[in-house]
């Protein structure tokens, strides 16, 4: 009797019964996921098992939760539930290029969206169950560690370590598309021709070229210079996130569960050594979160205001969208603190005032073409393309103008639902820059009588960012190999190969296979409308720490180009730590303790 009673006091204790059902759930969502029910009892199979579900748990639901939390928590649920049904509906061949007839919406089977209501029930219950756990696992009584720099440097050497393999195995980087294409310009002599390919990144790659050369290297030592250092970097971002991890007090077993994906996961050494210019653009932006989140957790410490502007700075230069995701963050940042971040302010302005000084007057005295508008047009190009393509009628005025962007001919030869780059590159961008109020107009013409091809080609051409699940492996998701499209005689050489006759290549390229793009986005979303069921006034630092990535994601949301590349939002999983450290946060230490030693709500629990 007394075991049974002390079972049920510790059941209480730490909220193992919801934490059940909340598993019990994410079964369910699996198996949807799998198309397991489906296959064994069509739709109405599946209701009548979440209809069994719901009446099992039915005492377990009646937990009270502030409106705001319901609101927030039904707010995600419903997204997520209807990405789950929809994305069940997307048929595809893995294959970017592959035209309407293999990559497509199987609208036929649109009975499957009955299940979108109770699966959306479902995951608004475990979302506010979520909670009532959360409240019973935070980090209780821990206080901040000190800043020693132990641990980053200790995390930032065996993160390095681990990845020196792969280094090796996949000599001397990892070379694809647009990093070939970067690397001709930086082997071009003279003033970069154009912003395309980002102006500062071939002269990054133009240093480690010159570099190599000084000691006698070829163009293959270069690279391998230039990936040594960018995994350098990367492997510090990683630590500097342990670092944070282990100073807000987290278990030490858990700041080495962190340490250990970054080392152990080839995910993140492949992006480490690969020349895409989005590995460092997304280690800046969670440098750039660690630095809000230190502001406003700490207040402003010396030389807080100098690294912001560094960061923004980077930031602007290195990709092209930078700027679109510094500047709401400045906005946001104001707001939130108002004077309390005056001296922030002021640098991320003066950078972002001196970037656009640069990249406008400075590159039109030295002749450097800035990049074209075709980049932030490809969803309403493959919407319009969609239309041409599906037969669906256009005035004269309409057709006369799409004609004269791009040939008649040229549209549905070109259109692939998940790729605008073929559109793109018939296209003719003198004639968009020229008109382009007038191309605004003739989407905005066709868009209310063509609504559900609209839908349909958003969906498609983004589907990597909201469908979950959705994995197209190598190239897509992270990159291994050579692509030399110039016939510079760089191929991959494994040298555990080369020394001892056994090649670790095709052992370390299985070790690469990480969350998925579209799951780890829910991830980060569940995170962050976590923090906005939070109570008012406890939630503002980590919403703060949260919204670079949020702009980072929602400007590929309305201007990305193809369908799958993680490369676009490697900075959720270079974060992934974080996102969970917000659901579990350390209590104040005044929070009161309920009757019989039980942790009070959720709303005791805020961020120090």
């Amino acid at each position: 009797m007394h075991v049974l009673t002390w079972c049920r006091q510790l059941s209480d204790r730490y909220e193992l019964t919801p934490l059940r059902w909340i598993c019990c759930a994410g079964l369910f969502v699996a198996a949807f996921c799998l198309s397991t029910w489906l296959e064994l009892g069509g739709t109405a199979g599946a209701l009548v098992l979440f209809a069994g579900y719901f009446w099992l748990a039915r005492r377990e639901w009646r937990v009270p939760s502030p409106m705001h939390a319901r609101v927030w928590g039904g707010i995600y649920a419903a997204l997520l539930a209807a990405a789950l049904t929809v994305g069940r509906l997307v048929r595809g061949t893995g294959d970017a290029r592959g035209k309407p007839d293999v990559n497509y919406i199987d609208w036929e089977g649109k009975k499957d969206l009955l299940l979108f209501l109770p699966l959306a029930l479902l995951l608004w219950l475990a979302f506010l169950q979520l909670r009532r756990v959360c409240a019973a696992h935070t980090l209780t009584g821990r206080a901040q560690r000190p800043r020693g720099r132990r641990c980053f440097v200790a995390a930032w050497a065996l993160i390095f370590l681990c990845w020196t393999p792969y280094l090796l195995a996949f000599w001397p980087a990892g070379l694809v598309g647009d990093g070939a294409h970067t690397l001709e310009e930086a082997l071009t002599p003279g003033v970069p021709a154009g912003n395309h390919w980002v102006v500062l990144y071939i002269l990054t790659l133009r240093f480690f070229v010159w570099l190599a050369a000084v000691f006698g290297g070829g163009l293959s030592v270069g690279l391998c210079l230039y990936a040594v250092a960018q995994s350098l970097a990367l492997a510090a971002t990683c630590a500097a996130v342990v670092w944070q991890l282990y100073r807000l007090g987290v278990p030490r077993l858990l700041v080495a569960a962190a340490a250990a994906m970054y080392g152990l996961s080839g995910f993140f050494a492949t992006y480490g050594m690969v020349t895409w210019k989005d590995t460092l653009f997304s280690a800046a932006v969670v440098l750039l979160a660690l630095q809000l989140w230190s502001f406003a957790a700490d207040g402003y410490r010396r030389g807080a205001a100098l690294a912001l502007a560094g960061t923004v700075l980077f930031l602007c230069f290195w990709r092209n969208n930078g700027l679109y995701v510094v500047v709401p963050t400045l906005v946001v940042l104001a707001i939130a603190f108002r004077k309390k971040a005056a001296r922030l302010l002021a640098a991320g302005l003066a950078a972002v005032v001196l970037a656009l000084a640069i990249q406008g007057p400075g590159y039109d005295a030295l002749g450097i073409e800035k990049d074209a508008l075709t980049e932030s047009v490809s969803i309403p190009l493959q919407q319009m393309a969609a239309v041409i393509y599906e037969d669906r009628p256009l005035t004269e005025e309409q057709s006369e103008f799409l004609f004269a962007l791009i040939p008649e001919e040229t549209w549905k030869a070109n259109y692939c639902p998940s790729l605008s780059d073929d559109l793109k590159s018939a296209l003719d961008s003198r004639f968009l820059q020229d008109n382009l109020g007038e191309f605004l107009k003739v989407w905005a013409q066709l868009l209310p009588a063509n609504l559900d091809v609209y839908i349909e080609a958003y969906l498609m051409q983004t589907t990597g960012f909201w469908q979950p699940g959705s994995w197209w492996g190598n190239y897509a998701e992270f990159f291994t190999g050579v692509q030399d499209l110039y016939s510079h005689g760089i191929h991959t050489v494994d040298w555990f190969e080369q020394w001892t006759g056994h090649g670790l290549l095709p052992v370390l390229s299985g070790l690469t296979r990480f969350v998925s793009s579209g799951t780890m986005v829910w991830i980060f979303l569940g995170g962050f409308f976590f923090c906005l069921a939070k109570p008012l006034g406890r939630r503002k630092n980590e919403l703060l720490m949260l919204t670079p990535f949020l702009f980072c994601w929602l400007t590929l949301m309305i201007s990305v180009p193809i369908s799958h590349s993680y490369r676009y939002i490697f900075m959720l999983p270079l974060a992934l730590p974080l996102f969970c450290l917000v659901f579990v946060r350390e209590r104040t230490a005044g929070a009161a303790v309920q009757p019989g030693g039980k942790p009070s709500p959720a709303e005791d629990f805020v961020v120090k």
